[in-house]
């Protein structure tokens, strides 16, 4: 018999509401070992003066005139096909100065997201959106603060980025994903600001779900239309998954 009891408990996956009985989950449900996806924010991975709370999903800024980031526990697996998150902007401090955003693990922690490569942006206080070190072609130039909830959702079947604000959606930020992993990203920089994320535990005020639905929908289609992909799943790299 195999000695089991020093073995590594497997984490049981969450899956958000808009991704049941997607590609990444189908797959989880038989697999092994689960493709987990970002659920909280990570305890170690932040700046200097960042304050998380217990439930690891509320950040708290107690220093003042530098720049903090925190970054999600894990990045975001291409295999989603889809991810979407929102933060809630309690306190948005005097100025405003939050990005939210992406960003890889190489970013530094003393910077916002979309201030250098492998990251990208959208700025509360000047409501531009900055991608790897630049602006964007596309301008927003919607300011957000204190009580507004901002969303950033990352498509990997079309390759974009899109915000929303308080459930309204912005349009496509990029049309540029940069390479290598991406986790949930937000940069803070006035004392006392505040804010929240939701990975899916609860409801979002964008209608994610409709919108997963019809990108998922388009790929079934897509799919069953071209013979060639009859054993290929679509969303979810170098995987074999049946039942779609």
């Amino acid at each position: 018999m195999n000695d089991t009891s020093n073995a590594i408990p497997i984490e049981k996956p969450f899956i958000p509401k808009y991704l049941q009985n997607s590609p990444l989950d189908i797959y989880n449900k038989a697999a092994e070992r689960p493709i987990l996806l970002p659920s909280k924010w990570s305890l170690t991975d932040h700046g200097k003066g960042i304050k998380v709370t217990e439930n690891q999903m509320g950040i708290e800024y107690i220093e003042s005139g530098l720049t903090a980031a925190i970054r999600s526990e894990r990045p975001i697996p291409e295999e989603a096909g889809i991810y979407y998150f929102e933060v809630d902007v309690i306190n948005s401090g005097p100025r405003s100065v939050i990005g939210i955003g992406l960003a890889g693990k190489e970013v530094g922690l003393n910077e916002q997201p979309g201030w250098s490569y492998s990251s990208i942006g959208y700025h509360g206080d000047d409501g531009l959106l900055f991608v790897e070190g630049d602006y964007n072609d596309v301008i927003y130039e919607i300011l957000y603060c204190s009580g507004d909830t901002i969303g950033c959702c990352l498509n990997y079947y079309d390759d974009i980025v899109f915000y929303t604000k308080n459930g309204i959606n912005l349009g496509i930020a990029s049309t540029k994903i940069f390479m290598g992993d991406k986790y949930p990203m937000v940069g803070v920089e006035d004392p006392s600001v505040q804010v929240e994320v939701n990975f899916g535990s609860r409801p979002f005020n964008f209608d994610i779900e409709y919108y997963a639905k019809t990108i998922f929908d388009k790929f079934r289609i897509h799919r069953r239309n071209n013979s060639e992909l009859e054993d290929v799943s679509f969303g979810i790299s170098d995987l074999k998954i049946t039942g779609l």
